[in-house]
Parts: structure tokens; sequence; C-alpha cells
């Protein structure tokens, strides 16, 4: 399925309590959707932050035994994201609430 087409199914189906989402993210992992993939519906079908709709990915029973190998590729991609532009960047602040961390990353700027 297409980044739209999931967007489309979730829009279309009304907004599904926790045990029939908890349903859908194991249809959808069936169906070889990604959790990603499953982190784009919930998204969208719940209305929600991209924080929240992780975390109901990665808690789910489709994708519990996936996440710490998920969130580790997350942070081996941000580490190898900072280390390219280490040259580039002025300053990171982060900003910590109880269900998410916002990080701001202010570039150099180039002459």
């Amino acid at each position: 399925m297409t980044e739209n087409e999931l967007r489309r199914l979730a829009e279309k189906e009304h907004k599904l309590s926790g045990v029939e989402l908890e349903n859908k993210i194991t249809e959808l992992k069936s169906l070889n959707c990604s959790i990603l993939e499953c982190i784009i519906y919930v998204r969208t079908n719940q209305e929600c932050s991209l924080s929240i709709a992780k975390e109901l990915v990665l808690n789910s029973l489709a994708w519990k035994e996936k996440k710490e190998e998920f969130i580790n590729h997350q942070i081996e991609q941000m580490n190898e994201f900072l280390e390219a532009g280490k040259d580039d960047i002025k300053s990171i602040e982060q900003t910590f609430y109880s269900d998410k961390t916002d990080i701001n990353i202010t570039f150099t700027k180039k002459s």
C-alpha cells in the first residue's frame, strides 16, 4: 500500500477503539506493512501526533517484539545525521515533555 492509500483508508474508517486499532495494526502487519506504514495509518485514523502514533504502534502486540530494534535504528540514524552535519550545526536544544522530546537543531549560515 502506498502512503496515500494508507491515509485514505485511515480517513475512510471511523476512529478505531483500542481493540479495533490493535486488530487493524495486526492486519496491516499481516499485509506486509512496515512499522512506519502502521504509524502513518494510526496517526491519520486517530488524529494524533506522530509521537503518540509511534508509541501506539510500538506498544501493540503486533510490533512489541520489534520496539527496541526500531528505537535503536532511529537513534543510529539521528547519530549519523548529527555526525554528518557536525561542522554545520550551531546549536541543539532539547525540550522534554511528558509524552515526547522536541529537538531543535540550528545550523550555521553558509557564506
